[in-house]
């Protein structure tokens, strides 16, 4: 247990004072990481909704040229 003490006393007594810490390298990647989640989620996105505007539209213009023959 002293070992295991000594190690504690050792870490808290290290010159980083607890205004200067940052998140570091780690933090930075996590964050690039969501970034390059998002960008990749929004343009796949920005895709599906095109194909679905594309798909809505021919089947509007269709409902009406179908209700138009049904008609006259």
């Amino acid at each position: 247990m002293t070992g295991m003490n000594a190690l504690a006393i050792a870490l808290a007594d290290s010159e980083v004072m607890a205004d200067t810490v940052t998140p570091g390298v780690l933090g930075f990647l996590i964050v690039a990481a969501i970034g390059a989640a998002l960008y990749f989620l929004m343009k796949n996105m920005r895709k599906h909704m095109q194909i679905a505007r594309s798909s809505d539209f021919a089947q509007s213009t269709g409902r009406d040229s179908d209700h138009d023959n049904d008609q006259g």
